[in-house]
């Protein structure tokens, strides 16, 4: 299941093709991986006669649709009903995701790939760290998804085993938050058997300070999250004495050796994944602000959004999931056609804005149409510096539909 997209491999789909680019989106509904299997032969017998009909050779289009057939046999298998197959296929290459649902059937064949569906899996912050203190020793794994790999951890002392008896004082110690600290955080309160517990206590806190030294020694410019794991008290130390900038305020609360990496990298992988609601409210009330008070850093019409993202001046674009605005745009000339319904050979106008923002290192929020700003399916902030986008003047074609 593909659980995430960076911007790096998202960029490496996003590449147009003059002739042509196949996008099918094909969900797995109640009706099982069989009946999508069906559905999914259906669609290609259709996209052969497309293809054949545009004059492209017989052996480009039994290129480009290899993968296709290949995921047919593939799907008849799925058994899950919350998660949709993706075909991207261009005349070199193809490629095939499974991807949470729900996600509507959608079939494209234009000059771009249509992605608009993946952005919510799109983000810049898939990297994050794992800090695992435990009885056997000290672990740093860099993640990515929920993928781990061991770092390197120079200066970190071996384990709690030997230097703190941990067997001894663990069944005996009651520990609750404290008052804050001069970080912020609440130090852990002990209780019960007076000068061992202050001992404990001292002991615990030299080791987390060692820990945290050799930490920002190993990521000395880095506030990718840091995702802790280990029992409560000794967390709540490490927390409370550490300068790490950017640890995540949920924990893996139990021991690490009971965790096998692969559980320990899908649990760190919930906690570090970013939160695209927030993200999306705050860059929504930034939006809502710049226009109240400045309609030059904002685009609210395709026709303004389109050229701005074609010259790299798109900011922050929001997209409309569940909409499209069919027709052909050329972002050299700035010559655009809308159509009302798909076409053969049409993209979706909003898919091709936001693409070409990624392309240019803007951020993109693809969202349900009632969560966005503006009325035609898409919005943007643009960039300080740049003359007022101009208007393109659309062509609406009027071509007989498909």
């Amino acid at each position: 299941m593909l659980e995430y997209l960076t911007r790096e491999m998202f960029l490496d789909l996003a590449r147009p093709a003059a002739e042509g680019c196949l996008s099918i989106y094909v969900p797995v509904g109640d009706a099982g991986g069989r009946a999508a299997a069906n559905r999914l032969r259906q669609i290609l017998r259709g996209c052969e006669e497309h293809l054949a009909a545009r004059g492209v050779a017989p052996a480009t289009v039994a290129n480009q649709l290899r993968a296709a057939w290949e995921l047919v046999e593939e799907l008849a298998h799925q058994i899950n009903n919350h998660a949709a197959c993706v075909l991207l296929a261009w005349p070199d290459r193809a490629v095939t995701y499974r991807v949470p649902g729900p996600v509507p059937e959608l079939v494209v064949l234009g000059q771009w790939p249509h992605l608009k569906p993946l952005m919510p899996l799109v983000t810049d912050h898939a990297t994050y760290y794992v800090l695992s203190l435990g009885k056997a020793g000290v672990r740093l794994f860099a993640g990515e998804g929920a993928a781990l790999e061991p770092r390197e951890l120079p200066g970190a002392p071996s384990g709690l085993d030997e230097l703190l008896q941990y067997d001894e004082f663990e069944p005996q110690r009651q520990l609750h938050p404290g008052v804050p600290g001069a970080g912020g955080e609440r130090g852990p309160v002990f209780h019960g058997q007076g000068g061992a517990a202050d001992e404990l206590k001292s002991q615990l806190q030299r080791y987390c300070q060692q820990i945290d030294r050799a930490l920002l020694r190993a990521l000395p410019e880095t506030r990718a999250p840091l995702v802790l794991c280990g029992t409560a008290y000794v967390l709540a130390i490490y927390r409370a004495v550490s300068r790490y900038p950017a640890i995540s305020a949920e924990a893996i609360v139990g021991s690490p050796a009971r965790l096998t990496l692969a559980e320990l990298g899908a649990r760190a992988w919930k906690i570090a994944r970013p939160n695209p609601t927030e993200e999306r409210r705050a860059a929504r009330e930034r939006y809502e602000a710049l226009a109240a008070r400045n309609n030059h850093r904002v685009a609210a019409t395709l026709s303004l959004v389109l050229p701005a993202a074609a010259a790299g001046q798109v900011d922050t674009l929001f997209v409309a999931l569940d909409r499209e605005q069919w027709g052909r745009y050329d972002p050299l000339t700035g010559a655009m056609e809308l159509h009302e319904t798909q076409e053969i050979g049409d993209d979706d106008l909003l898919n091709v804005a936001a693409v070409l923002s990624m392309q240019c290192g803007g951020t993109v929020y693809a969202a349900p149409a009632s969560e966005a700003p503006g009325d035609e399916g898409c919005a943007a902030i643009l960039r300080p510096g740049f003359p007022p986008a101009s208007a393109v003047a659309p062509v609406d074609a009027g071509v007989e539909s498909v």
